[in-house]
């Protein structure tokens, strides 16, 4: 078995390791990481029955997708943390060449976070809407934290492209992808809202 992973940390390891001055995780593994707990706390919002069978099996059905996603997340906190470890090398190495090449490899982790966090976005509305009342603000929480997971993967993924030197790399059009996630976040939290307010009533 492979050691150091970052699925193996207990609580005290990861954040004890957060702050050392290594990839073991970096920002990039965190973000996916909190990503993947909001979609989770949403997830707590899921009933076991929903007093409907169209209902119970959509909801089964988003369930479903978001834990299959739960488990790709916990894949690329390790890809990140291999991948920027191999970018981090490259760029120490001055007989390396095809530095392009590692900066789009370590890309690829902040990337499909992103995807798996505006599918989240997109996917949500239904559990938030007639999920358990009960669990709402951990439904809210959960979404903030999917919002800022894609904020924040566009740190690094920005950073990173901005030293590929091939003049015909195609850069992510991050603008318009902030602007849709800002767009979902903001419908999904108008639904939270509208159930606070007859939940206060």
């Amino acid at each position: 078995m492979e050691k150091n992973k970052m699925i193996d940390f207990s609580v005290d390891h990861l954040i004890e390791n957060t702050r050392k001055k290594t990839a073991n995780p970096g920002g990039g593994a965190i973000t996916s990481l909190v990503g993947n707990l909001g979609l989770n706390l949403i997830l707590m919002m899921a009933k076991k029955d929903y007093k409907d069978e169209k209902l119970n099996k959509k909801s089964k059905k988003i369930e479903d997708k978001f834990k299959k996603y739960s488990e790709e997340l916990k894949e690329l906190m390790q890809e990140d943390i291999d991948k920027v470890n191999l970018l981090i090398k490259a760029y120490k190495n001055k007989e390396i060449k095809n530095y392009d090449d590692y900066i789009i490899e370590a890309n690829k982790a902040p990337k499909r976070t992103i995807e798996l966090m505006i599918i989240v976005l997109q996917d949500c509305d239904f559990i938030l809407k007639y999920g358990n009342i009960d669990a709402i603000s951990d439904g809210e929480i959960g979404l903030r934290l999917v919002k800022e997971s894609i904020h924040s993967s566009f740190i690094n993924l920005i950073l990173n492209e901005e030293n590929i030197t091939d003049p015909n790399h195609e850069k992510t059009n991050y603008k318009s992808i902030i602007n849709f996630c800002d767009k979902l976040y903001k419908d999904n939290m108008k639904i939270i809202e509208e159930r606070e307010k007859k939940w206060d009533k």
